[in-house]
């Protein structure tokens, strides 16, 4: 893991009397400690950060600003330990140019190398380009952001001296903007702890929140998990915990919460406040497979999309009447034979021993099958359970994966919606609410 530093040169402000561009001299300030006269801000720096700790320094600079002063920089730079290289940078402004001042950074810099940048004399675009290239080098190759520094000249009028100001947190909100990505797209909150370690309190602070953090882990874990009966309490949670936050939150704050409350509002407005088989509970099923589709969580969306089939055969004993215990029972005695029955044609039943319990949920067979409820069930149940198995070995009966999985599971998910629209109407759920 290399420290690396790289900063730029450009040719400073043109002197008439002498018709050569200069750099001004000045004191330069930081972290409380001052750096002797120069005419170069690298210079200050290498002598207030230690120039020989770093294993890499590197000057970007054009052939003009390299001629004009690249040798004396390297001069003071040497005297307080560091070796300097420089990198010549094309002055080509158009895009193929921008590209290859890109690539050549990009080339200096190896995986895991703890950067840090001096941003003062960023000549034309560069400051745009090496923003750009900072955000691709900390996914591409886990670069560490050590500091990126810019020197404030003008302030010598006020303070007698330049003070060096450290603009990496502001480089964050790339990460923060990452991590929420994750989060929505693939479920996943770990970046987002990640990234709050690093960032100071009062950046995107409505995220930088540990029981922000914690609520999300605990949403995204019970979704990989497919906790089928605790997402929504979750999603619940962790929304209303959102829209509080959003009341104070910041103009960056709101637009990521808002990502946020976009995705997973759909589960927690169907939150139930029970542990009933009831119409909440498999609209609740629906949006957590239609999550798990969008995720690409595809073995976990095949789980809930089987649970919901053999859920329905709860829904008689429901309106009986039963405790939690009761409930858990029932659902693994039954569920798993109801699912069943729409897996395999009805010539091909065969319970042997649990015949007694088919013969049981009939009449609740009989009327989804005369309301063209079973007809759906029985139109995809079959496969999906092919499909189901297929994860649970890793496909390894198979030659492998099979190459609809993302469609079929799509169109399983509207079958599933219009049965569960023909069960409303049917009034299926009559005497649950």
């Amino acid at each position: 893991m290399r420290k690396v530093y790289l900063s730029f040169l450009g040719l400073g402000q043109f002197d008439r009397e002498t018709g050569e561009y200069r750099y001004r001299p000045a004191v330069y300030e930081l972290n409380g400690r001052k750096s002797k006269v120069t005419r170069f801000v690298q210079a200050a720096e290498m002598e207030i950060l230690d120039g020989g700790g770093f294993d890499l320094v590197l000057v970007a600079a054009t052939r003009k600003s390299r001629d004009a002063h690249f040798e004396n920089l390297k001069a003071e730079m040497e005297t307080h330990g560091a070796a300097p290289k420089v990198l010549i940078l094309e002055e080509e402004m158009d895009s193929k140019g921008q590209w290859q001042w890109f690539e050549k950074l990009l080339c200096r810099i190896e995986p895991g190398d703890r950067l840090t940048v001096d941003l003062t004399h960023g000549f034309r675009a560069i400051p745009i380009v090496f923003s750009t290239a900072i955000n691709f080098l900390q996914k591409a190759r886990n670069i560490g952001l050590e500091a990126v520094y810019y020197g404030v000249f003008e302030k010598i009028k006020d303070l007698g001296h330049a003070p060096i100001i450290d603009m990496k947190d502001f480089y964050l909100i790339n990460e923060w903007a990452d991590a929420v990505g994750r989060l929505v797209e693939d479920a996943d909150a770990r970046k987002m702890a990640e990234v709050a370690e690093k960032t100071a309190d009062f950046q995107a602070g409505e995220l930088n929140d540990d029981k922000v953090i914690g609520t999300f882990e605990d949403l995204t874990d019970a979704i990989r998990n497919v906790d089928v009966n605790n997402i929504a309490q979750k999603a619940d949670c962790a929304v209303r915990l959102i829209r509080k936050k959003e009341k104070s939150a910041s103009a960056t704050g709101k637009i990521l919460l808002n990502l946020v409350i976009d995705k997973f509002v759909g589960l927690a407005a169907g939150a139930p406040t029970n542990k009933k088989y009831d119409k909440t509970y498999f609209l609740v099923q629906i949006e957590i497979i239609r999550l798990l589709l969008e995720h690409k969580l595809f073995m976990q969306a095949y789980t809930v999309m089987r649970e919901f089939i053999a859920s329905v055969a709860m829904i008689p004993f429901e309106k009986e009447g039963m405790n939690n215990d009761r409930r858990k029972k029932r659902r693994v005695r039954y569920g798993e034979i109801f699912f069943q029955m729409y897996q395999y044609a009805e010539p091909k039943w065969d319970f042997g021993q649990r015949d007694e319990l088919r013969l049981g949920m009939m009449p609740f067979y009989d009327l989804l099958k005369s309301n063209g409820i079973g007809s759906i069930f029985a139109e995809f149940s079959g496969k999906l359970a092919k499909y189901r198995n297929g994860f649970d070995h890793a496909w390894t009966a198979r030659s492998g994966a099979e190459k609809d999985i993302e469609k079929f599971g799509k169109d399983c998910l509207n079958k599933l919606e219009a049965a569960m629209a023909l069960m409303i109407d049917a009034d299926v759920f009559d005497g649950l609410e």
